[in-house]
């Protein structure tokens, strides 16, 4: 399997998003195509295709947005396609991304979204979140505990309540005061930034409200084993 940055420009980027993000994601989970087309170009977002070297088909996906300010990078999408799912691929590609952003854009952080499975339930089309968990538990991922939920991703779209943001890589630069957790006011620039890029504004409603009180620990955000994620506050819609 190769492994090729994607170019926003070309037919590959085209494939990406139509056969492997549009089929994988909820459309009130994913970015319009020409949005994050726009941060490909821009270089504050990084895209790489896992590609048959026989049919020249991409068949997984990693991409990436950068936060310059916070220095956190955000696994934004992980996707494979349905017949490539259980081969371990995955796995391979988010190793590749996670070195070529150690070295493209150091980040102190990287951090992945995913939906909590209480809240989520399973589908052919989009996976199973149980087993996505357990595929972010291989990868040494911890959960913080935080009442993470998605921004409005477009004005037509909504936001997605009930899911972790998970830790993936944490520099020393980043980690809390106290063991185990994760500095809080890098986790508070980096989500008022997030919510403003997309929503274009920190707003004053009950789910952003408590996202930004449990921020409010000087001893550092926790960062809890996805088996504990039960434990972890929920948001909810309000």
């Amino acid at each position: 399997m190769d492994f090729v940055t994607v170019d926003p420009t070309t037919e590959l980027w085209d494939e990406v998003y139509r056969e492997l993000l549009r089929p994988s994601f909820p459309d009130n989970e994913l970015s319009p195509a020409d949005v994050l087309a726009q941060r490909l170009q821009h270089e504050t977002a990084a895209a790489t295709a896992a590609v048959d070297p026989d049919s020249g088909k991409p068949v997984a996906v990693a991409l990436g947005e950068w936060s310059e300010r916070s220095r956190v990078q955000l696994l934004s999408y992980l996707a494979v396609s349905r017949g490539q799912r259980g081969t371990g691929i995955g796995g391979r590609l988010l190793t590749a991304v996670r070195e070529d952003w150690r070295e493209r854009f150091r980040p102190c952080a990287v951090l992945a979204e995913v939906e909590h499975p209480s809240d989520h339930d399973g589908s052919r089309a989009h996976g199973d979140p149980d087993a996505r968990v357990r595929f972010y538990e291989r990868q040494g991922a911890k959960a913080l505990e935080l009442p993470h939920f998605q921004p409005a991703l477009s004005e037509a779209t909504p936001r997605t309540y009930g899911m972790l943001l998970l830790c993936l890589d944490l520099d020393s630069a980043l980690r809390g005061p106290e063991p185990g957790t994760m500095d809080p006011s890098a986790l508070h620039e980096f989500l008022a930034e997030y919510l403003r890029e997309n929503e274009g504004e920190v707003g004053d409603d009950k789910p952003t409200k408590a996202l930004f009180k449990a921020l409010d620990r000087e001893s550092g955000i926790p960062l809890r084993p996805l088996s504990e994620i039960e434990s972890i506050p929920r948001s909810a819609k309000p």
